[in-house]
């Protein structure tokens, strides 16, 4: 079980998600997706148990089919109940806000905008330059929102397979780049002028992504189970801390004078004593 926040106009409120097993072990009711309500525990396809905060339908005019909205705290889903076979998982999504659980990015990458964007930069390689080809005239605003999609790792995925279309639109594939490093090699070996000729075949491996570093890109999602984990160990750690807590009284030290003018007082108090008979 883990929870997830969630903002609605009254405030911050906090929604468990659980398994289909923690949900059972707690007696939880709930249903199939399809088939809840608002304010009712809906299982996914992928055994996950969540309460359905909002369920709302639109009509549809022209097909006559109405289409079904579900508001989960994980994330939202709409289908329409006449297509049996359409699957809902919970599991894996990078963000409550869109349809799929993609990011904002991967869901621009699929619009025509993102790809001719792509296109033109893979042919200019300059950024204003290929913001008109592809956008037109843009606000300085917009222009500054663009280029930092452009410099993001989905853009740079959408324009290295642009480059890979160009590339092999001229028969430039990977083996002819491989062909042309090992002549150049083979002529450095014969000292002849080989700077041109490299020069060249460093640019076409940079195109085709040959001389790029190995890179390890962590990427934030929301998984069930480790942030189970995480709140498992969370908890237990509150356990020991409680099982473990002491109190401790600390008496008020007494000043080093207060003690001499009580070994006085009880020094004149046994010199005032009278002696028994």
């Amino acid at each position: 079980m883990y929870q997830i926040p969630v903002n609605h106009k009254t405030g911050k409120i906090w929604y468990s998600i659980y398994t289909k097993e923690e949900a059972d072990e707690s007696s939880i009711p709930y249903k199939y997706w399809k088939d809840v309500n608002a304010g009712e525990y809906a299982l996914s396809d992928d055994k996950v148990v969540a309460l359905v905060i909002s369920k709302k339908q639109y009509p549809h005019k022209t097909s006559g089919s109405d289409s079904i909205y579900l508001r989960f705290p994980w994330g939202y889903h709409i289908f329409q109940p006449k297509y049996k076979n359409t699957k809902l998982n919970a599991q894996g999504r990078k963000t409550p806000h869109t349809l799929s659980g993609k990011s904002q990015l991967e869901v621009r990458a699929g619009q025509d905008k993102m790809k001719n964007l792509a296109m033109a930069y893979a042919q200019t390689m300059d950024y204003n330059l290929s913001i008109d080809m592809a956008l037109g005239s843009t606000d300085p605003r917009t222009n500054r929102k663009w280029k930092r999609h452009m410099k993001s790792e989905v853009f740079k995925s959408m324009v290295r397979e642009e480059l890979q279309k160009l590339l092999l639109n001229h028969d430039l594939t990977a083996d002819t780049t491989m062909d042309l490093l090992l002549e150049t090699i083979e002529m450095a070996k014969n000292k002849k002028d080989v700077t041109n000729l490299m020069r060249a075949t460093e640019k076409l491996m940079d195109l085709h992504g040959m001389n790029e570093k190995q890179k390890t890109v962590t990427t934030q999602s929301l998984e069930a189970v480790e942030t189970k984990r995480l709140i498992s160990d969370i908890q237990e750690e509150e356990r020991k801390l409680t099982a473990h807590q002491t109190e401790v009284r600390i008496e008020p030290q007494e000043l080093p004078e207060s003690r001499e003018s009580k070994k006085e007082t009880k020094s004149s108090k046994e010199s005032g004593q009278k002696t028994p008979v």
